[in-house]
């Protein structure tokens, strides 16, 4: 928010909502990269280690992390968004309801990002586990 100069010397805050808009575009890009970084280690580096067992249900779990990613990333983009704007426009009495509501959106999309890399882990464990 930059002050802008009124012609009696006074400074009035303006309001810049392309910021909002840059600080949601930044979150999925970050949410992208994250999910994207997650599905090389999660299903082309630990089956090529030998770490999991590269079967049907690493093929069925790909496939489900991939709209799970994108919209996980979408949706903490959003939210972000969203929290920072009605931070800024919500009347103080119903903020802090928006910001908890803000915050679980961010946290499903942060739960579809980290998909593969739970299902991955979590056979990794089975394997070692029943050895």
């Amino acid at each position: 928010m930059a002050p802008r100069k009124r012609s009696s010397g006074r400074s009035v805050q303006r309001l810049n909502y392309f910021a909002f808009a840059e600080l949601g575009r930044k979150d999925f890009l970050t949410g992208l990269t994250l999910w994207i970084v997650l599905m090389l280690f999660s299903f082309l580096i630990l089956p090529g280690l030998g770490a999991i067992n590269p079967g049907e249900r690493l093929k069925a779990w790909f496939y489900l992390s991939i709209p799970l990613g994108v919209g996980g990333a979408f949706l903490l983009g959003a939210s972000s968004r969203f929290v920072a704007i009605t931070n800024e426009r919500a009347p103080s009495s119903s903020k802090l309801l928006y910001s908890i509501l803000g915050q679980f959106g961010g946290w499903i999309g942060l739960a579809g990002i980290l998909f593969p890399f739970v299902m991955v882990v979590s056979e990794f464990f089975a394997r070692v586990l029943t050895r």
